[in-house]
């Protein structure tokens, strides 16, 4: 009787032990996109430096200091404007892939108080120099106006 209850012992511990190492473990995306990023766009008069700071805060949460340099040239003047978008709740979802969509007050330059929703969804690729590389579109909506931004961005992962 004492051997038949130290098997069973043994069975049912090498059997919790099975489950356990089959056990699916919750992945943190978030270390996968940490780093500094940069892209440049030109639209019209206006030229700007967008630049990502990304870390992370928790699992699969990043935090990204978003800045926007823009220098906007009128009749040979060249007005300057920064705006700093600090997203704090931006959601990993996969290895390759993170979602926006929060609602900042925007820190800018000029005197003119700025909230905005930004929305987008973001993917990491390699670009054809071998360079990591983050793809959104990104739609920036007007908090008071109601007015909608989409602009197309691919940012390079700094050295």
């Amino acid at each position: 009787m004492r051997k038949l209850l130290v098997l069973c012992l043994i069975v049912f511990l090498v059997s919790c032990k099975d489950k356990d190492k089959d056990a699916v473990v919750d992945p943190d995306f978030a270390p996968g996109f940490v780093g500094s990023y940069s892209t440049t766009t030109i639209d019209g008069i206006t030229t700007s430096v967008h630049d990502w700071d990304i870390t992370s805060t928790e699992k699969n949460v990043l935090a990204i200091k978003y800045t926007k340099s823009s220098k906007i040239t009128v009749s040979g003047t060249i007005v300057p404007l920064v705006q700093i978008y600090t997203l704090t709740a931006v959601k990993a979802t996969a290895a390759d892939s993170f979602t926006i969509d929060e609602v900042v007050d925007v820190d800018q330059t000029t005197a003119v108080a700025l909230k905005q929703r930004l929305l987008g969804t973001a993917t990491k690729v390699t670009n054809a120099a071998g360079n990591a590389q983050l793809n959104i579109t990104l739609e920036f909506t007007n908090s008071v106006t109601g007015v909608k931004e989409q602009v197309y961005l691919e940012f390079k992962k700094k050295a």
